[in-house]
């Protein structure tokens, strides 16, 4: 089965910026989205890993076994009641962005939910679709999720939308070569979903 995908990087036409209204839209994801989503986690995980996550590692967790890897992971979740929503881009209706909630399996979670994934693509970036996906992945749920300790765009994202890093020690994913965790945490938020 070939679940490669190719995902387009380069600039979009100038005549439809990234802020134009209603370029990018969020909508709940289905199986057959999750091949592009898991490219575009791919992709963004090649950005924010370089000089962070060793090279030979990098290649590995962004290689199309583990984009294969993923979509089957994923179509679990999914049958499992986790929340998918993506973003599109309606210029060519393309996959831009992914979000990916689940309830949390780990027994030291600080909330219920899990923010297991967000990744956008950096022509959505910086114009709203980042916070629209986010929102419409988890609206008010109290929530957590862990980012690279050196990720300042991450963590000041988050932070604008409630979450306050946490004050345990992190955690260190050996899966990626040994990158320091910080987790971030949203919590006393009225329940409404």
């Amino acid at each position: 089965m070939d679940t490669s995908v190719n995902v387009d990087t380069s600039s979009r036409p100038a005549h439809e910026p990234a802020t134009a209204p209603g370029r990018f839209v969020v909508r709940d994801a289905c199986h057959e989205d999750l091949p592009e989503a898991a490219a575009v986690q791919a992709v963004c995980v090649r950005e924010i890993g370089q000089g962070v996550i060793p090279n030979d590692v990098l290649t590995e967790v962004t290689g199309p076994g583990i984009v294969h890897t993923t979509i089957e992971q994923w179509n679990h979740f999914m049958d499992d009641g986790a929340i998918f929503k993506i973003l599109v881009d309606r210029l060519d209706m393309r996959t831009v962005g992914v979000a990916m909630a689940r309830v949390s399996t780990s027994s030291d979670a600080p909330t219920p939910w899990e923010i297991a994934t967000l990744h956008v693509l950096p022509e959505a970036r910086n114009c709203g679709a980042s916070d629209n996906l986010l929102d419409a992945c988890i609206g008010n749920r109290s929530a957590y999720v862990w980012v690279f300790v050196d990720n300042a765009r991450a963590i000041s994202f988050y932070q604008r939308h409630g979450f306050h890093v946490d004050a345990s020690d992190g955690a260190v994913d050996d899966s990626l070569g040994g990158v320091e965790l910080q987790r971030l945490i949203r919590e006393d938020i009225i329940e409404s979903q």
